[in-house]
């Protein structure tokens, strides 16, 4: 899902989340995001989870089945 702009709404995935470039969660500030996998979700190093428009990282859920992965210099917003 790296690269993608992303707006309030429940993304499920039965497939790893891989982030392998910046991704954008745009909204106000009582928007909220949720992403399910059934998966794992990876990160690779030195990509950012970018805010914009007032989206906050306290409205973003990962709910992940299998492990998480945040490669170094990576910036991860939400709760995992």
């Amino acid at each position: 899902i790296g690269g993608l702009t992303l707006t309030k709404g429940v993304y499920t995935f039965n497939s790893n989340i891989n982030i392998y470039a910046d991704i954008t969660f745009s909204g106000g500030a009582d928007d909220v995001f949720i992403l399910q996998t059934t998966g794992a979700l990876m990160q690779a190093a030195n990509t950012k989870v970018i805010l914009e428009g007032g989206a906050q990282s306290k409205n973003i859920f990962w709910q992940v089945a299998d492990t998480v992965w945040v490669g170094a210099g990576a910036v991860m917003q939400g709760i995992l």
